[in-house]
């Protein structure tokens, strides 16, 4: 009778032993895509994997959002509200994942592809003067490939405010779209002396009979720092490009 009460023991210990549910934690999430870059209401599916998908507490998996007023994010599609940018973390226990999103408030184009402003640069041009008498701005979009696309111009700061008619008056103002500040096929605006009318230079296109057809460019300065930039330029041959922008640039003196 006592072996047979051991043995019936023994089998309900490998029993209670077969229940006991094994934990496996999350050790690894991943988001998809990991950043993103949009314009003010486009919209971006992420997805968040958790591994292994075998895990026992991804109910545990919490996702923030660091700032809502630049993108919403809900169900897994995130909306981008206003420029700036914000951060997606998900963490589940003491594994943690980011995704960084940045919306851009403005851009130019070339053609027909559209470039967000990363970073605005430039200078301000005393010539010897107390007060800056030139302005040079770069607007910068960073490719994924590495490379960098360029709206540059230059003006006269006395025509900060003022829209510059590029076909009537081009002020000795100038404006060209580049890449890695090499020219690449868009535009230097530059006035004829011989047949007194602005031409157009392409850098990989070597020497055109092309002309603008549209150049309108307005810098306005919005704060002690801030400014506003607004461009519209069509080539005779179709070729367009504008731009729309508005912040603090980083500026130096020269």
């Amino acid at each position: 009778m006592k072996k047979l009460f051991v043995l019936c023991l023994g089998a309900a210990m490998l029993l209670l032993s077969g229940c006991k549910k094994t934990s496996i934690l999350v050790d690894k999430i991943e988001f998809d895509p990991e950043y993103a870059k949009l314009f003010v209401g486009e919209e971006q599916t992420f997805t968040v994997n958790c591994f292994p998908s075998s895990a026992t507490n991804l109910e545990d998996l919490v996702i923030t959002n660091s700032n809502p007023s630049v993108a919403t994010f809900e169900n897994g599609k995130l909306v981008a509200k206003s420029g700036g940018s914000t951060t997606l973390a998900a963490v589940c226990g003491e594994v943690k994942a980011m995704a960084d999103i940045t919306v851009y408030s403005g851009w130019f184009t070339k053609g027909e592809k559209k470039f967000g402003v990363d970073i605005a640069s430039g200078y301000y041009i005393t010539m010897g003067e107390s007060t800056p008498q030139e302005m040079e701005m770069t607007l910068t979009n960073y490719l994924a490939n590495g490379d960098t696309q360029n709206f540059w111009f230059w003006l006269k700061c006395e025509n900060l405010g003022k829209t510059i008619d590029f076909l009537q008056d081009m002020k000795e103002s100038q404006v060209s779209v580049q890449l890695n500040n090499n020219e690449d096929g868009y535009c230097v605006p530059y006035y004829s002396e011989d047949e007194g009318r602005p031409v157009v230079k392409l850098a990989d296109w070597g020497d055109t009979d092309l002309t603008l057809t549209k150049g309108l460019l307005t810098v306005t300065k919005t704060g002690s720092a801030s400014f506003k930039v607004e461009a519209d330029f069509a080539l005779s041959n179709g070729y367009t490009f504008k731009a729309e922008w508005e912040g603090t640039p980083l500026m130096q003196q020269q």
